[in-house]
């Protein structure tokens, strides 16, 4: 027992000598002077380090702390890359021999800061379009680089692991605000430029909280161009499947990247699209959506269009109405210059509601207040409220929503008319045509202005405009319509008196 213990005892001294004397015979002076110069080259850039340490214990790595790469002279206000900590993971033996194999590279809070030009190049330009006029010779490099004299020259071995924990990154494009993205985790496994790479990442985008993605990465270098395959989009609740590629990568990146859900729920993509401004916020929705969304074209003209198929969903706006939507709708989002989003926009779409009502509008009450239409029940006024099928066409652009076509049908009226709305800030500028029901317009009476608003059919038809804020418009009679159809300057009185006596009637 006591020749056990004495042995126990003098591994464990044995292994504590070497945690503590093995980093004093390590050479870490010489790994900031080989190494260092040869990341400097790499990049095109300065690169500045506070401490270097080596740490055997729980795993071998180099630290190197307060790590700095400057921008190129163009940018001489703006740091490239820091990072607080880099952690160099290395293989024990290779080490104890002065070879540095490393594992695995761990970047804790790491901030990049890219640059965007109107011409679309980034301040990384230079280093991909190094490495494009490079890559004809790496096939002779690796070659050189297996000969035991380069071994002992550069004795380092690059990860096959990358780690981020807790990074930033952020992208600023001259005339446009400037956006940051916080809380970049990433996990890159089995790094090589030979086959695939896996990878997960996650970041947290302003207004939409953390947005996962994994899946693989494949990066071909002779051709500047990142491939994605087989990748999955998480935001909120929506997991969308991603492909594409991100090509020329050396000059002005294109971007050419497809989303594609069937049958996804609508209320995730609402509450996402509202985040940039493509939908209303205030907005209930619910059920089967078809997506599809494209990000395409250069990085200084991307454009991001979005196609979407409703299948009776369920919406209840509070500024406009609740119902089953169904229809499509396309919006196309140029992606580069300034200005507000909203007059940037452009699409057009085709959309019928059925069995809702109106949340904003009442028409009757507002024909009553232009008229001094009285008596209807309250039954009546519910009904004129409501809809059995609310049917738009419209075009989106420059900052207005063209509706070639409104039709509205309910057991009180029939309505049909055109106008446009603006985007920011809505505001609505709408021609319509109110008609009551035959059954209704037949006990109108003989008056001459009952006669007057009755059209072939024998219906009482009101013209109307609709205009002001979107949530509280003002509905009055277009008097200048019912002036072409000849009645006189004193309609509003005598469609009052006419409608009095139609309801007292009644």
């Amino acid at each position: 027992m006591k020749k056990l213990f004495w042995l126990g005892a003098g591994l464990v001294l044995i292994l504590a000598a070497v945690v503590l004397v093995v980093p004093a015979f390590i050479d870490l002076g010489s790994f900031k002077k080989t190494y260092l110069p040869l990341v400097e080259e790499a990049v095109h850039r300065r690169v500045d380090v506070g401490e270097v340490r080596l740490r055997l214990v729980p795993v071998p790595s180099i630290r190197l702390s307060r790590l700095k790469v400057s921008d190129t002279p163009d940018f001489p206000d703006n740091t490239f890359f820091a990072a607080e900590q880099i952690q160099l993971r290395l293989k024990l033996w290779p080490l104890l021999r002065g070879r540095f194999e490393v594992t695995e590279l761990v970047l804790d809070k790491p901030v990049i800061n890219l640059l965007k030009q109107h011409d679309g190049t980034f301040n990384y330009s230079d280093i991909a379009a190094k490495q494009a006029r490079t890559s004809s010779k790496l096939s002779t490099r690796k070659k050189a680089a297996v000969k035991p004299q380069d071994a002992a020259v550069l004795p380092l071995v690059l990860p096959s692991r990358l780690r981020i924990r807790d990074g930033q990154f952020k992208l600023e494009t001259k005339g446009q605000k400037p956006l940051r993205i916080d809380a970049v985790d990433l996990f890159l496994e089995e790094f090589s430029a030979d086959h695939p790479i896996p990878y997960r990442a996650s970041f947290n985008y302003p207004g939409l909280k953390t947005i996962s993605l994994e899946g693989t990465l494949t990066y071909r270098e002779e051709q500047a161009e990142l491939q994605i395959k087989d990748n999955r989009l998480r935001i909120r609740d929506l997991v969308l499947p991603v492909e594409g590629t991100v090509s020329e990568l050396a000059a002005v990146p294109r971007v050419n990247l497809i989303l594609v859900g069937n049958h996804v729920e609508a209320k995730p993509v609402f509450d996402i699209l509202s985040v940039f401004g493509l939908a209303p916020a205030d907005t209930e929705i619910s059920g089967p959506l078809d997506l599809r969304l494209t990000v395409n074209g250069p990085s200084n003209g991307l454009i991001t269009q979005v196609w979407g198929r409703f299948r009776d969903v369920k919406v209840h706006g509070k500024r406009a109405l609740k119902g089953l939507l169904n229809g499509e709708v396309l919006i196309r989002l140029p992606l580069g210059g300034g200005g507000d989003v909203t007059q940037r926009l452009e699409g057009d779409g085709k959309v019928a509601a059925r069995d809702g009502e109106l949340t904003n509008v009442d028409l009757i009450d507002k024909i009553q207040r232009v008229t001094g239409l009285i008596g209807m029940s309250k039954q009546a006024r519910r009904e004129a409220t409501t809809f059995e099928t609310l049917e738009s066409e419209f075009v989106i652009g420059g900052g207005v929503a063209d509706f070639k076509r409104l039709y509205l049908v309910n057991p009180q009226l029939e309505v049909t008319g055109h106008g446009i709305m603006t985007l920011n800030r809505p505001v609505l500028d709408m021609r319509l045509d109110a008609a009551l029901s035959s059954a209704a317009s037949a006990r109108s009476g003989r008056g001459r202005a009952a006669a007057s608003f009755k059209d072939s059919r024998g219906r009482v038809v009101v013209p109307l405009k609709i205009t002001g804020r979107v949530e509280s418009p003002s509905v009055n009679l277009d008097s200048e319509k019912a002036l072409q159809r000849g009645v006189g300057g004193n309609v509003e009185k005598g469609l009052g008196s006419f409608f009095k006596n139609f309801f007292r009637r009644k």
